[in-house]
């Protein structure tokens, strides 16, 4: 019994370590397999897993105004790592205390211990990817790169700097809403999204491995370079701009109003020169949070006359001088009264005077009784000038407008007299600005445009020229005599308070009441706003004025939005008068420097000599006494190209062997690499021209 039990157990401990030795058999098997024939499947199948292809940002492209100056770029903004693991250690601990104590220099936010424990930990724990700082400018990481361990490079030092960008504007908030913004979660507005495919660029790749903390750039090459945004050149001009929101801001301020807009357009082109946009964010505080320019619909009120006032006149209802019965201002419709604002103080006058007075009366009675049997007549001078339509501005978000009509269901018998004086319609004010601007500007009125081109590298790529997409609104005749009548509005009318000694004004008061759920007469709010020009009778800017719910006591348009125009109008007229004296005037050039033969040859037809030929064709030029001197450039050092034109610009970068990218028009204002710092050949250096 007891040797059967023996025999039972040396049998099962044979067993069992059989069954070892074949199961290490089997692993060592599986072990050369994996390593020897199937090697390179799981090693590209490890790959896949650590390694990927990482998209690359492209620069997005500026925002510039009129005159070149940046509304809205790009910040470099590096975010600096660190691979441990590719330091010595004896490099490690001699430089480690200098390397902590220059970090805390460049970012006195912290310690130098606090740095040195960071980078002692680092490399205890073999750290590949270590964050050492995020949110460093481009000179802060320049100076990085010639710190102790840094200064090796990535392979030998560590260092990593890799490369994000920060949209800024430059000039703050002025026009925020219409050059707008973008973010990742957000499609944004204005501008920014308008034009994101043009500015976005296209996106490059490369190559990073995932290890802990994130994922670190495997080379610095890119497998696919990016292709920066293109710039967007629009019409805004800085000053007048300025000048547009500070003035709406202290009218805002001043009546205790919701919100307001100005615009301003040059007549000729219809190239928005300013758009502000202002609401009330707490008592006495109003900054840009929507575009009620061209989003905000409303009933325009009284500015609504003048396009009532050109209908008469194309179809010779009236002249300037012609008497009307206004019958102290009172008249009733349909059991409806219609009253102007001084109601009794008149009986009759001239319908200049009408119109400078604002009589409701007048210009209700003038288109009814001639247009109540066929008021279609009159509705097709208003889509003339394209009121039932919006005006195809490069920003997102125009409404259509509402212009009632006698086929709609909303059409009454009232509609038409009080459609004459402004209401029953819903116009943004741009849409009204544009038809107004049509009719002042001889009769033609321009698509209103916000973007001159898109340029890439300084090359147009789309040219919004639109000086031939003109229609014809009325006759140059009707123009002119609208041109009285919105002059007579400042010498004997509803803006004769405001006008000036400095130049000659035209325009149109709006005060509208703004409708509720429980009508007009009981919500007592209103909309005030101006319409007009200057010179009066040679138009070269138009403005549009709203000023929405005024709640201090005063809500004529004759004092809250009319103020705001004649400030606006002689603000700009001084500095286009300045400009236009100053440009007048002949100064001696001043090239700064370029190609001798050139400058020779300009000198020549403006009447000026050169006193001395010069040993080098690129040569400073001295504007006062006319000498030249050799271009001296020191090697190894970045020359200051400031005021440069681009040909002389690349030709001295390529003479350094350097490789120019070259952005905008005109002379050099902006470079990188700046002037004075190392460079060495084949470095690429980029260079804006305004």
């Amino acid at each position: 019994m007891a040797n059967n039990i023996k025999k039972s157990i040396t049998w099962r401990v044979v067993f069992g370590m059989g069954v070892v030795v074949l199961f290490a058999f089997w692993v060592s098997f599986q072990m050369f397999r994996i390593q020897l024939v199937e090697g390179d499947k799981w090693l590209a199948m490890s790959d896949s897993i650590t390694i990927r292809h990482q998209d690359i940002s492209p620069a997005r492209g500026n925002i510039y105004s009129d005159n070149g100056s940046l509304l809205s770029t790009s910040m470099p903004i590096y975010e600096i790592r660190w691979d441990a693991t590719v330091v010595n250690d004896d490099t490690f601990q001699f430089y480690v205390n200098e390397l902590a104590q220059q970090l805390a220099r460049l970012f006195p936010d912290k310690t130098s211990s606090y740095y040195k424990s960071k980078l002692n930990t680092a490399k205890k724990s073999k750290s590949r990817y270590v964050l050492i700082r995020r949110k460093v400018n481009y000179h802060q990481q320049k100076t990085m790169r010639d710190f102790p361990i840094f200064r090796k490079g990535r392979y030998r030092g560590g260092f990593m700097a890799e490369l994000n960008t920060k949209r800024v504007k430059p000039a703050g908030n002025l026009a925020f809403r219409t050059i707008g913004y973008r973010t990742k979660d957000n499609p944004g507005v204005g501008l920014e999204r308008t034009y994101n495919i043009d500015l976005g660029g296209v996106k490059g790749k490369r190559l990073v491995q995932k290890i802990s903390g994130g994922y670190r750039p495997l080379n610095d090459e890119n497998l696919i370079e990016p292709k920066n945004g293109r710039d967007i050149h629009t019409t805004i001009n800085i000053d007048f701009q300025e000048i547009a929101q500070r003035s709406l801001e202290k009218s805002l301020i001043k009546h205790k109003a919701d919100h307001g807009c100005v615009i301003v357009m040059e007549v000729s082109t219809g190239k928005i020169k300013a758009i502000s946009n202002l609401s009330k964010r707490e008592e006495g505080v109003y900054s840009e949070q929507y575009n009620y320019s061209i989003g905000e619909s409303y009933e325009p009120g009284s500015v609504w006359k003048v396009f009532s006032a050109m209908a008469a006149f194309e179809d010779e209802l009236i002249s300037l001088n012609d008497s009307m019965d206004i019958q102290n201002g009172v008249r009733e419709y349909f059991g409806k009264k219609m009253q102007d604002s001084d109601k009794g103080r008149f009986k009759k006058m001239s319908f200049k005077q009408a119109f400078a007075r604002s009589s409701n009366v007048a210009f209700s009675s003038v288109i009814f009784d001639n247009y109540s049997g066929k008021p279609s007549n009159y509705i097709s001078h208003l889509k003339k000038l394209d009121l039932d339509k919006p005006t195809g501005i490069e920003i997102l978000g125009e409404p259509d407008p509402f212009l009632n009509h006698p086929a709609s269901s909303s059409w009454s018998q009232l509609t038409l007299p009080w459609l004459a004086i402004g209401y029953e319609n819903q116009h943004t004010p741009l849409q009204l600005l544009t038809a107004y601007n049509g009719i002042i500007n001889d009769g033609i009125m321009i698509r209103p445009q916000i973007v001159s081109s898109v340029t890439d590298a300084g090359i147009v790529i789309k040219d919004n020229d639109n000086s031939s997409q003109t229609v014809r609104v009325c006759s140059e005749e009707t123009s002119n005599k609208i041109k009285e009548l919105t002059a007579e509005v400042f010498i004997s009318g509803s803006a004769r308070n405001v006008r000036s000694d400095v130049v000659t004004m035209g325009g149109k008061t709006g005060t509208a009441q703004i409708a509720s759920s429980s009508g007009y007469q009981k919500a007592k709010m209103y909309n005030a706003s101006f319409v007009g020009h200057f010179p009066a009778m040679k138009p070269e800017y138009s403005i549009y004025v709203m000023v929405n719910k005024p709640s201090n006591g005063i809500f004529y348009a004759s004092y809250v939005a009319a103020p705001v125009f004649s400030e606006v109008a002689k603000k700009i007229f001084t500095i286009s008068v300045k400009k236009e004296i100053e440009d007048s005037l002949t100064y001696k050039p001043n090239y700064h420097a370029g190609f001798f033969k050139d400058i020779q040859a300009i000198n020549s037809q403006l009447g000026y000599a050169i006193d001395e030929t010069p040993s080098a064709d690129f040569v400073w030029v001295g504007s006062e006494n006319s000498k030249t001197e050799d271009v001296i450039v020191e090697e190894g050092k970045m020359p200051n190209f400031k005021n440069f034109g681009v040909k002389d610009a690349v030709y001295v970068s390529e003479l350094l062997g350097l490789k120019p990218i070259v952005a905008g028009r005109g002379r050099v204002v902006e470079q990188s690499p700046k002037p004075g710092a190392e460079i060495h050949k084949s470095q690429t250096v980029y260079i804006r021209l305004n």
